[in-house]
């Protein structure tokens, strides 16, 4: 027997209702855009929509494994805000159950005004990258000291915009985060590599990676070094998705 559910994050509903999406099916059903769609991989499809207004990203998610993402999310999201970790707002999040668990669901967050992606933002300003990379340490620091590791902790996954007094950095992509267990050093260890690998690939210097360290906190030697050992391995792996 299946079920389904929705939950709507207070000051959403009228913004929803006013779409027509009251319903999980309704919400599921939606038709993207032309060229909204920002990501389409097996499992897995996240457009961007607005809704009276607002600009949102729904995350639709199918397959028994994919569709606990969405109720993952949505509460990591709210754990990572109350530990005061910038992150998009969760607007609604429903999922359809079967006997063996979640079939069918789906994640809508709002849209940070005037942010854009980390590694995208810097090309157009490379004077600027001193300021990031700065930034980026110091967010990913907050992140881990707060006892979370993100696991595709890419420098994509950080969203960028100019604020009144510097930069202001969101953390979004927050499905496959997780609190630190009893391998704290490993998962830190994949989450630093995936950062130096992307940092590299998004044109910065082998001396901004140190000033990240230097930003970031003390490493030992042997953490350092299984850092880029790791992020050697990354940059020969074939992306999983084109």
């Amino acid at each position: 027997m299946e079920r389904t559910s929705l939950t709507i994050a207070e000051g959403f509903a009228p913004i929803l209702n006013s779409a027509g999406l009251d319903s999980f099916d309704r919400v599921m059903d939606v038709s993207a855009p032309s060229g909204a769609v920002t990501r389409a991989v097996p499992g897995r499809f996240t457009t961007r929509i607005e809704l009276a207004g607002a600009a949102m990203y729904l995350k639709r998610y199918r397959g028994l494994f994919r569709a606990e993402s969405a109720g993952r999310e949505w509460r990591m999201l709210h754990d990572v805000a109350a530990a005061g970790i910038p992150c998009p707002v969760p607007a609604a999040w429903g999922e359809r159950r079967g006997l063996l668990g979640p079939k069918e669901s789906f994640l809508i967050t709002a849209e940070i005004p005037r942010a854009e992606q980390a590694d995208w933002w810097v090309r157009g300003r490379p004077a600027r990258r001193p300021a990031l990379i700065r930034a980026v340490a110091e967010l990913a620091r907050k992140f881990h000291g707060a006892g979370f590791h993100h696991r595709d902790l890419y420098l994509c996954h950080f969203f960028v915009r100019e604020g009144a007094e510097g930069l202001d950095l969101f953390l979004i992509d927050l499905q496959r985060a997780r609190r630190f267990g009893w391998r704290r050093r490993r998962w830190l260890v994949k989450d630093l590599a995936q950062l130096h690998f992307s940092i590299g690939q998004a044109g910065f210097a082998a001396a901004d990676w140190e000033e990240f360290l230097r930003c970031y906190g003390p490493a030992d030697a042997a953490i350092a070094g299984a850092v880029r050992a790791k992020s050697a391995r990354i940059g020969r792996h074939a992306p999983r998705y084109g």
